[in-house]
C-alpha cells in the first residue's frame, strides 16, 4: 500500500493491485500527458498532466463505492485505467485519430499494463467496467475530478463544486447512480460549474489556435496511429521539430514561441458537410499550411440526463432544475468555428472566406467576425 498526496483530495491510498497498475509503463506514460492540451499557453499553471486526474478519479472512485458497497471493486481500478489512451497533448489528436476509449481498450488488450489485469479480470469483463456509470455515466467521478483539478490549476473560479456533498448524495441502483434529493444543489453546481469553465478555459482560442496548429503539423508529418497511440508529448514535439519538412518545423517553431496565428475569421452558424468540405479545400489550396480551419464538435452536457430522486419520484436533472434547463438552452451560446492564419496574411484570409461565404451571406447576417 501506498499513499500519494492530492493537493485536492489529500492523501490518495494505492493498495497493492492499484500500486501495480500505476507502476505499468502504460500508466507512467500519462505522466508526459497533459490534461488541458495548451492551456498553459493562456494559463501557465495548468500543467497538470493525466496521471494525476487519473489518480484522482480512482479516488473519488472509492469514495463512491464506500458509500455503495454493492459497486463491485473492479470498477476503481476501471477509473484509475480509463485516460490510459489519450493522445499526447489529451484531445487535441482526437480530430484525426480515433477517439482516446478505443485507443484505451487497445492498450489495454496489447500493453504489459493487460498483463496485470488479467491477473484478476479477464480483458473483455475489464473493458466493460470502463464503461461502468461510476466511471463513465452521467455524472461520474472523471468529471467530477477533472472539473475541480482544472478550476484548481488554472486558477479559474467558476469550477468550485462540492463534492463532498454529492458524493455522499449518489447511490447507484444497479444500473445507474442516481442523486438524492440532498444532493440536488451540488448537482447542479456542477453543471454550472462545466459551463462556466467552457468559454474560459476549455474554449479558450489561444489553446485552439496552438491546439489546430499541432494538428496541421501532425497531420503534414504523416503520423500514423500505429505511431502516435503510444507517444507522449516529449516523442512528439521531438519529432516534429527535427521534421524534414520545413512548414512542420516552421509550425512547432511558432508553437514553441508563443508567436500563433491569429484569428482571420470566425462565425457561429454551423456548414453544411459539403459547404465545409469545400471550404478547407479552397483555403488549403490558396494559402497552404499558413489558414487553418478550426470546426470544434458542440458542447454536451451529459449531466442534465442524470437521475434525480425528489419527492420520492425519479427524474432527469433538467426536468427538476430549471438552471440547468436555462443552461442546457444555452450551451451552444460560446460556439463557434474560426480560421486562424499567420498574422501576415490575416486580413487577406479574411477578405477571401467573405468572399468564399458570400453566397452565404443571409444566413450569416451578423453572426461572423473577421
Amino acid at each position: 500500500m501506498k499513499l500519494v498526496h492530492d493537493p485536492l483530495h489529500g492523501y490518495i491510498e494505492l493498495d497493492d493491485f492499484a500500486v501495480r497498475l500505476v507502476d505499468t509503463p502504460e500508466f507512467q506514460r500519462l505522466r508526459r500527458i497533459t490534461q488541458l492540451g495548451f492551456a498553459f499557453l493562456a494559463y501557465p499553471s495548468a500543467r497538470h498532466t493525466r496521471f494525476e486526474h487519473s489518480l484522482g478519479t480512482f479516488h473519488l472512485a472509492k469514495r463512491v463505492r464506500g458509500y455503495n458497497p454493492e459497486v463491485e471493486e473492479g470498477v476503481v481500478y476501471a477509473a484509475l485505467l480509463h485516460d490510459l489512451g489519450h493522445y499526447p497533448f489529451s484531445h487535441t489528436l482526437e480530430g484525426i485519430f480515433p477517439k482516446h476509449e478505443e485507443n484505451t481498450a487497445w492498450i489495454i488488450k496489447h500493453g504489459s499494463v493487460g498483463d496485470v489485469i488479467r491477473e484478476r479480470y479477464s480483458i473483455p469483463e475489464f473493458l466493460n467496467l470502463l464503461k461502468h456509470p461510476v466511471v463513465s455515466g452521467d455524472i461520474d467521478v472523471d468529471r467530477m475530478d477533472y472539473l475541480v483539478r482544472d478550476a484548481y490549476y488554472t486558477g479559474a473560479a467558476y469550477g468550485v463544486v462540492d463534492l463532498e456533498r454529492l458524493l455522499r448524495n449518489l447511490k447507484f441502483d444497479g444500473r445507474r447512480l442516481i442523486v438524492e434529493e440532498k444532493g440536488l444543489i451540488a448537482a447542479q453546481n456542477l453543471l454550472l460549474a462545466r459551463a462556466m469553465m467552457h468559454p474560459t478555459v476549455y474554449f479558450h482560442h489561444t489553446a485552439k489556435i496552438a491546439e489546430a496548429m499541432l494538428r496541421k503539423a501532425v497531420e503534414l508529418e504523416g503520423i500514423l496511429l500505429e505511431e502516435i497511440r503510444t507517444m507522449d508529448e516529449i516523442d512528439l514535439i521531438s519529432k516534429l521539430r527535427n521534421s524534414e519538412k520545413p512548414e512542420v518545423r516552421d509550425l512547432i517553431k511558432a508553437i514553441d514561441s508563443r508567436n500563433l496565428y491569429k484569428r482571420a475569421y470566425c462565425s457561429k452558424v454551423e456548414l453544411e458537410g459539403k459547404i465545409l468540405d469545400e471550404m478547407k479545400g479552397v483555403l488549403e489550396d490558396e494559402f497552404g499550411h499558413l489558414a487553418i480551419l478550426n470546426y470544434p464538435p458542440k458542447p454536451k452536457y451529459e449531466e442534465r440526463n442524470a437521475f434525480v430522486m425528489t419527492g420520492g419520484e425519479l427524474r432527469r436533472l433538467s426536468d427538476v432544475s430549471p438552471l440547468v434547463k436555462s443552461l442546457v438552452e444555452m450551451k451552444d451560446v460560446h460556439w463557434e468555428w474560426c480560421v486562424y492564419a499567420k498574422k501576415e496574411i490575416k486580413e487577406e484570409v479574411g477578405a477571401f472566406l467573405k468572399s468564399f461565404l458570400d453566397p452565404y451571406r443571409s444566413n450569416y447576417s451578423g453572426k461572423e467576425r473577421g
